[in-house]
């Protein structure tokens, strides 16, 4: 069993912790937190059918993002490639629950690296990730992965050795609809995909025409 509770929190969400694993550096542990559940492991305010047809709704969105995975690393199988979202390796018992493992994703520094909410807000946005944005997102497609929202605060960016880098999507992937017609249809997926590229890209061009009108003096005749 792992013991989490005397170790700090990396990350908070809105239902979950996140920690280092005290035995892997490469991974980390999400576990839910108290009082976000209630004793047969549901979500507050989930419907009579999602409680008959799901026996923990505490967990729907681990399994939907191992689904998603687990199908994409099954068409993906060279070595050496990465893939556009984290991995997700399983479970293991904590001294705060059932924890949910998954690769961590980090800097070369061994840090974690910032999403692009934070290099929106941060003003880290460079043009030039306008084009790996655009590029992810195009990998995306490409693999028919199933993106669940559009929070830009699931998409970070990790720096490489070459000194730029990648972005990667690293929670809430894989299919929520009932009829599941984006994961049938790889072209319905990428319209959907594209939808959420028009919405991430343009906060992401938005922000760098912000910075562009501060840096230009203004004339003074």
């Amino acid at each position: 069993m792992l013991k989490l509770s005397a170790e700090p929190v990396l990350a908070k969400g809105n239902r979950q912790y996140v920690f280092a694993h005290p035995g892997d550096p490469a991974l980390i542990v999400k576990v839910p937190q108290p009082g976000t559940f209630d004793d047969h492991g549901h979500i507050p305010n989930t419907n009579r059918i999602e409680r008959r047809f799901r026996r923990a709704t505490m967990y729907k969105g681990f399994l939907r993002e191992f689904h998603e995975y687990l199908e994409l690393k099954a068409r993906v199988q060279q070595l050496g490639v990465q893939l556009p979202i984290c991995e997700v390796h399983g479970t293991v018992p904590t001294d705060l629950g059932l924890g949910l493992v998954y690769e961590r994703i980090s800097d070369p520094d061994g840090n974690l690296p910032p999403t692009l909410r934070q290099m929106i807000c941060e003003g880290r946005l460079a043009s030039w990730h306008l084009t790996l944005l655009n590029t992810f997102f195009d990998t995306l497609i490409d693999n028919h992965v199933v993106i669940s929202n559009k929070n830009i605060s699931n998409i970070v960016f990790q720096t490489q050795g070459d000194g730029r880098g990648r972005f990667v999507w690293i929670d809430s992937f894989g299919c929520k609809q009932a009829l599941p017609l984006r994961k049938c249809s790889s072209r319905i997926n990428a319209y959907g995909l594209n939808r959420v590229r028009k919405v991430v890209v343009g906060r992401a061009e938005e922000a760098l025409a912000q910075v562009d009108q501060v840096s230009i003096p203004a004339f003074s005749g």
